[in-house]
């Protein structure tokens, strides 16, 4: 018996370790909650920022408007403008937030909430390629005296959600995704 004893304490042990193997992914922390949106620099040319701080109340709408929900501990947003024309290309107003959780699955469940969020009324759900753990995306386009095109993409990375809302009068998807990828890899460098 005594053998069998040393046995089954080695496979305990084993199953311990394997079991921790799978819950030991990386996580982004609070403390760089500012850094993990949008920066200026990451911006065209002539844009400013006209808020830039913790995500307020009115930033948590319908199902996502707990700031406690799925464990969440925190979000930042930071909000930029430029001028310009129905002739000029590129985004005119970007929109950058992030919602961080204790965890990976409570940013998965967050991130469940974004597609009824999204699709509203003459959204079109867009490609948004491999961005993140996982990704949605829409565009809408408002029609008047002038064409207005808006996107916007929510994604997760690690225990964190991401969301960058865009529009312009010229504004294309692969302007778009060339921003969320910025954000993106400012989320993946947090990562630790």
């Amino acid at each position: 018996m005594p053998g069998s004893r040393s046995k089954v304490a080695v496979l305990v042990a084993v199953v311990f370790a394997l079991a921790g193997c799978g819950s030991s992914g990386k996580t982004i922390h609070s403390d760089d909650l500012s850094k993990l949106v949008l920066q200026r620099a990451d911006l065209p040319p002539g844009f400013a920022a006209f808020y830039q701080g913790p995500q307020l109340s009115a930033d948590q709408t319908g199902a996502r408007s707990d700031p406690k929900r799925f464990g969440r501990t925190g979000g930042w947003i930071a909000r930029y403008n430029r001028g310009g024309s129905p002739t000029t290309r590129g985004p005119l107003v970007v929109a950058s937030r992030v919602d961080l959780f204790k965890d990976a699955g409570g940013a998965k469940r967050d991130l469940e909430l974004y597609p009824a969020q999204l699709q509203q009324a003459g959204a079109r759900k867009i490609d948004v390629g491999s961005l993140g753990d996982q990704a949605f995306g829409v565009v809408m386009l408002r029609t008047g005296a002038v064409n207005v095109r808006s996107y916007a993409i929510a994604w997760r990375e690690h225990n964190a959600t991401a969301e960058l809302e865009l529009n312009g009068f010229k504004l294309t998807l692969p302007e778009v995704l060339a921003l969320a990828r910025k954000q993106e890899l400012r989320l993946r460098n947090a990562a630790r």
